[in-house]
């Protein structure tokens, strides 16, 4: 039961409330207890939470936000900069001068026009070879830009003398949708080729720029041939040559200081070849004397066609001889060494000059029928080379040393 008065909850049969003293009169009605509702507070929009927390954004948020935006702006002002920008001909000029200036001799390469399809010498690699090792000059800022059949004439001062560059739209795009200019073509007088002389010799192995090269000469005989290289200074290196320069390795500049005029020959080829001449002097003259077929000269020659040409050329004329002379003597050297070359041709790919001199004795029949005592006599300069690592006759010149 509960006290009519205040509502306290009371014992059954109280006769007073506890609570408020009330007195209590058994069987009167009780109060209804009312129900309390527990009411909750209206939920609050985002708007003001935002609000009771300072606004939408803390300073700190403020400033990050700021500084994206200012960034972002910045990337979006810098790429339609720079497309811009590698969009006009003298962007690709001026990058043209600023690469050979900083020696990227590979990027440079692709400016030129070289055929390098049928030419190794040609090639990238070899371009940047050259350039490494040859002395340039710094390219002063590009002028011009006049407007001819389709393209942008530049010149570049270089030096005492001037470059042309030519510069032209490229099919490509620059950040996909910005017109690009790329150099087509430049004509440059100090980046050029030459063709250059080699020696071709049987059985060594020669590297230019560590590139090997081949023999392009139509006749495998051929003591030389042709190369083109870009025009500078190039290393040349030997292997397999078995002491037959003074040196393996050259340097030598295009034009000015050709390789075949460079190398000279060691000390000891030159003593292997006069010796090996001497070894040919029998069979020689025993030809000359028994008017032999001059083929059979072959192996001390560098072809049959040499032997056939200069069979007879170290054989001064003598009046009686045949294939009936008889009594041949030993030959006689008087001398038979090495010298140095009198002509201002020659070159490494001649031979080694040997000068040679002595005399064969022999009895030829005379037109009486009886014998004679001959002399063949001996002269000339041989120019030896190698050939499969024995040293032959190339050629012959007559001399009086």
């Amino acid at each position: 039961m509960f006290c009519p008065n205040c509502g306290k909850e009371l014992e059954d049969g109280a006769l007073f409330c506890g609570e408020c003293g009330a007195k209590i009169e058994q069987g009167q009605p009780e109060p209804k207890k009312e129900k309390t509702v527990k009411k909750t507070a209206p939920k609050k929009s985002v708007v003001n939470q935002l609000k009771e927390k300072g606004g939408a954004f803390s300073p700190k948020a403020k400033k990050i936000i700021i500084a994206q935006v200012v960034v972002l702006v910045v990337l979006v002002a810098a790429f339609f900069y720079l497309g811009t920008r590698s969009g006009k001909p003298e962007a690709a000029v001026n990058q043209f001068v600023e690469d050979y200036n900083n020696k990227d001799w590979a990027k440079v390469y692709d400016a030129y026009d070289f055929d390098s399809s049928e030419n190794k010498f040609l090639t990238k690699d070899a371009f940047v070879g050259t350039m490494e090792q040859s002395d340039t000059e710094t390219l002063s800022a590009a002028t011009g830009g006049y407007y001819r059949n389709g393209e942008y004439i530049y010149q570049i001062k270089k030096g005492s003398s001037y470059i042309t560059a030519n510069v032209a739209k490229s099919a490509k795009k620059s950040f996909f949708f910005f017109d690009k200019y790329e150099v087509t073509n430049v004509t440059d007088s100090t980046v050029l080729t030459q063709s250059v002389t080699v020696p071709n010799i049987s059985g060594v192995t020669l590297k230019i720029d560590g590139i090997k090269a081949e023999n392009t000469s139509s006749s495998e005989d051929a003591t030389s041939y042709q190369v083109v290289l870009f025009k500078g200074t190039h290393k040349a290196t030997f292997s397999g040559a078995d002491d037959m320069f003074d040196k393996n390795s050259y340097t030598f500049t295009t034009g000015s200081n050709d390789l075949t005029k460079q190398i000279e020959y060691s000390d000891k080829a030159k003593e292997e070849a006069a010796k090996a001449l001497e070894g040919y002097l029998p069979d020689i003259t025993e030809n000359y004397i028994k008017e032999n077929d001059k083929a059979d000269l072959e192996s001390c020659f560098s072809s049959e066609s040499k032997a056939q040409t200069y069979g007879n050329s170290l054989c001064s004329y003598t009046y009686y001889r045949g294939s009936d002379t008889k009594s041949l003597g030993d030959v006689t050297v008087s001398r038979c060494a090495a010298v140095s070359p009198t002509s201002s041709y020659y070159s490494v790919a001649n031979g080694i000059p040997v000068s040679v001199s002595g005399t064969r004795s022999y009895q030829a029949k005379s037109f009486s029928g009886s014998y004679m005592p001959q002399s063949c006599i001996i002269r000339g300069v041989a120019y030896m080379v190698k050939k499969d690592g024995k040293w032959v006759i190339n050629s012959v010149t007559y001399s009086y040393y």
